[in-house]
């Protein structure tokens, strides 16, 4: 008889499968901008913050000749800001047997419900980053071109200079919007089947047929115009009504916007922003945060300086105290993946987050655990309702439109 010997193959029976854990995840979770906003955090209840903001000085102020006419009375013009809650949640679902069954070392890598909830409130502090240097609108990236009765989308960053899938991935549930008309409701991304997580467009494929035209916008289903008011809507450059105060006519809430218009990057371009936030606003300048691109046009910038080590230790207001920052005039410069192409200058001592709730869960009924009817199942209800308010955006700038030097 042929000798015969045990391998792998013919002895697997004896084998054991080894599991290395714990749970490994794929995602950036540093949330600079979301530390940031931490330490401006006001708690509040009611239906809204009514927040007093000095908009003009009083006129009645001059020179004038020995007897000659006093000037007129003035009074100060002032006018209340009202900051709304704007209501984020995360919810998730489990079985009681997959409770029981997840119960242990032995038969789990985690508590199901524990790892749920905890992955969960990370997913949902990466989802409120995004918006806090965002604009309320909800943007998720673009359609690229029109589609006729189609299950196939090509999709584009929410702007040129962003990747098409900087914040879409699969099994994400969306509404298309055609400027303020949905044209898609609750379509389910289903596959990504080309473009890769730095393309500037990708192609989808949607659990129905949809008609949209080119630049049409994405968001989350049910999410346009509901998303926290970030740092953009008071650095947008614009003079409509923000948080109740016309801009138009009270120039002193408008904030500072430096466009490069297409112009590269430079030292002068930034101290511009910085000066004029300083002009305007006073001092108080103390975080600059942007996103990665910008973050390595402003490094290239320092290489003739010959300043390649890091040269500022601190949070900025917004990083982990125990890191070094890049800085522009001693202020760290701080790097954040949720950011879109801009490079922001902020007084920490303005931006406010009014909090009406924060990562509470949904317990009225007695327990975090609400369960189903006619099923052995629960789901678990977070809340996060809260908004941001820049209470002087005249001490702030935003820096943009530019590419590397």
């Amino acid at each position: 008889m042929a000798n015969q010997f045990q391998n792998i193959t013919s002895g697997l029976a004896e084998l054991k499968n080894y599991y290395q854990g714990p749970m490994t995840s794929q995602f950036n979770d540093d949330l600079p901008i979301y530390r940031g906003c931490e330490k401006g955090k006001h708690a509040w209840s009611g239906y809204q913050v009514i927040r007093p903001i000095k908009t003009r000085r009083n006129p009645g102020i001059g020179a004038t000749s020995d007897g000659g006419s006093l000037p007129s009375i003035g009074r100060q013009t002032t006018r209340q800001a009202i900051i709304s809650a704007k209501y984020n949640y995360l919810r998730f679902g489990i079985t009681g047997p997959m409770i029981k069954a997840s119960q242990s070392d032995v038969g789990s890598f985690v508590r199901s419900a524990s790892y749920e909830l905890k992955e969960g409130y990370t997913d949902l502090k990466n989802d409120v980053n995004r918006q806090l240097s965002w604009d309320g609108t909800s943007d998720l990236a673009r359609c690229n071109a029109a589609v006729a009765a189609s299950t196939t989308l090509v999709v584009k960053g929410r702007e040129d200079t962003e990747q098409a899938l900087k914040f879409l991935d699969i099994g994400m549930v969306v509404d298309i919007y055609n400027g303020s008309t949905k044209v898609a409701s609750s379509v389910t991304i289903d596959d990504i089947t080309s473009g890769d997580a730095n393309s500037s467009t990708a192609t989808l494929t949607m659990s129905a047929a949809i008609t949209v035209s080119e630049d049409d916008v994405i968001v989350r289903a049910n999410s346009f115009g509901q998303e926290v008011e970030g740092l953009l809507t008071q650095l947008d450059g614009g003079v409509t009504t923000v948080f109740n105060i016309d801009r138009s006519a009270e120039i002193s809430f408008q904030g500072n916007v430096v466009d490069r218009s297409g112009g590269q990057l430079t030292l002068d371009s930034m101290q511009q922003a910085f000066n004029e936030a300083m002009r305007r606003g006073g001092p108080g300048l103390s975080a600059l945060y942007c996103d990665y691109d910008t973050h390595r046009m402003y490094q290239k910038l320092l290489t003739v300086d010959k300043r390649y080590s890091n040269t500022v230790k601190g949070d900025g207001g917004f990083a982990a105290k125990d890191k070094s920052y890049l800085d522009f005039n001693g202020i760290p410069l701080v790097a954040d993946k949720d950011c879109p192409p801009r490079l922001f200058f902020l007084p920490k001592s303005m931006i406010k987050k009014y909090v009406l709730c924060e990562m509470e869960f949904a317990d009225e009924t007695g327990s975090m655990m609400i369960a189903q009817s006619g099923e052995d199942s629960f789901e678990v209800r977070v809340r996060h309702f809260f908004n941001l308010f820049n209470e002087k955006p005249s001490a702030s700038a935003v820096l943009t439109n530019y590419i590397s030097p």
